[in-house]
């Protein structure tokens, strides 16, 4: 689905959102059409859970059919997390029915983990097959501008890039949200008109999801420093989506190979080497994507060592946030002038010591893997990696002090094992 610019959609959502006497189905109406959220004609598994926002999606949706032809099918999901679960779903069943629409349900199978992921996953893999046995292709999800600012800030809070602080899109593939710009407190008051009277589910103010917290914590701060803030947060959310799809239009062009170019890699600013990366690893996360740079940029010869296992330790210059990485992590980072080449993997000898992260003396190989509960039986094939003039790095265990990374460091130096 292709959107309005940027700068048009904002002037016309902020139209929209101020027009106080178009009615709420107009007002949806004219977003659909102008953001294409759906197509005329098109055939749509509607998500309801019976809650405000889907109760109200399905019955906006069926008044503007006359002006935005449509085919609607109601989905329900019980995801078994309330002894009332079924009375939501038999809820939602008399709502299709009275309104003349297919109705198709489902309950999560037993055993489904009772978290928010494994509920998404589950709820999504059943609208989607919802969608294929009715020929739909498109599911209409009741998501408001509240989710939106919510999911902003849930991702802002994880350290997400552009495509999380994206958020949710109007349309992304074949998901639609025609609320989108929609504030949850005008959803209640077209209910209310109506005199819907929706379910409400007791689970959305636990604490012990990470939402609700958000919900009862954060977002009252935020509204009590500016009553615009889920406005504005929604605009931004809106500007990085764009900012987003933008990458990705630029990643599409390279070369598939790009990443393993070492020279053309070198070349492309950060934002389109972490695409492209992401491209070779969709599931890949921020140190994963940033070891991933590290080793495809600004190389230094590789030196290899044999010891039991074998394994050839790879050693390229990196600029790698220093507050992304650990001792213990799995690839190791040093101050690349202080470290003496030719590096070399082997395996513990007996007498061994080492000048381990936060000591002002060496002290011996066998303390520090116990100190580091390093299991007995592999303490002897753990690859030991050296300079010319010390033990440099344990992998997952610590790196050397006396080559540590700091603030006065020029060049970091990006270490990772790899088989022989």
């Amino acid at each position: 689905m292709v959107e309005q610019p940027a700068h048009t959609r904002y002037v016309a959502s902020s139209i929209l959102a101020s027009a106080i006497p178009m009615m709420l189905p107009s007002r949806i109406a004219v977003a659909i059409s102008l953001h294409r959220i759906l197509e005329p004609g098109e055939r749509v598994v509607v998500a309801v859970s019976g809650g405000p926002d889907s109760l109200a999606l399905l019955s906006i949706l069926r008044e503007i059919l006359p002006a935005r032809p449509l085919h609607l099918t109601v989905a329900h999901f019980d995801h078994g997390w309330r002894a009332d679960s079924q009375d939501d779903r038999d809820f939602v069943a008399s709502m299709a029915a009275t309104w003349g629409f297919d109705f198709h349900t489902a309950r999560a199978p037993t055993g489904t983990p009772h978290t928010e992921n494994a509920a998404r996953t589950a709820r999504y893999a059943f609208l989607r097959q919802t969608a294929t046995e009715t020929n739909s292709t498109a599911i209409a999800l009741g998501h408001t501008r509240d989710d939106q600012v919510e999911t902003l800030l849930l991702h802002l809070l994880r350290g997400s890039g552009s495509r999380g602080l994206g958020a949710m899109r109007r349309r992304d593939g074949d998901l639609a949200r025609p609320l989108l710009d929609i504030a949850r407190h005008d959803i209640e008051a077209y209910l209310s008109r109506l005199h819907l009277t929706p379910r409400r589910d007791a689970t959305n103010a636990d604490p012990r999801f990470t939402r609700n917290r958000l919900r009862q914590a954060l977002l009252p701060a935020i509204d009590a420093f500016d009553p615009a803030a889920r406005e504005l947060l929604a605009r931004t959310a809106d500007i990085l989506s764009e900012e987003d799809r933008f990458l990705d239009a630029q990643v599409a062009g390279l070369p598939e190979d790009i990443a393993r170019d070492r020279d053309a890699f070198a070349k492309l600013p950060p934002a389109l080497q972490r695409r492209a990366i992401r491209r070779l690893i969709p599931d890949a996360g921020f140190r994963e994507i940033e070891a991933a740079r590290a080793a495809r940029s600004d190389s230094l010869p590789r030196f290899a060592g044999e010891g039991r296992g074998g394994g050839i330790v790879t050693a390229v210059t990196c600029r790698c946030d220093p507050a992304t990485f650990k001792a213990r992590d799995q690839v190791a980072h040093l101050d690349a002038d202080l470290v003496r080449l030719p590096l070399t993997v082997a395996t513990r000898k007996p007498g061994d010591r080492m000048r381990a992260l936060g000591l002002k003396e060496p002290k011996r190989l066998q303390d520090i893997l116990v100190d580091a509960h390093v299991p007995r039986q592999v303490r002897d094939s753990l690859p030991v990696v050296s300079d010319s003039e010390e033990i440099v790095w344990i992998p997952g265990v610590t790196v050397t002090e006396s080559k540590r990374v700091t603030s006065a460091t020029r060049r970091q130096l990006h270490l990772e094992i790899v088989p022989s």
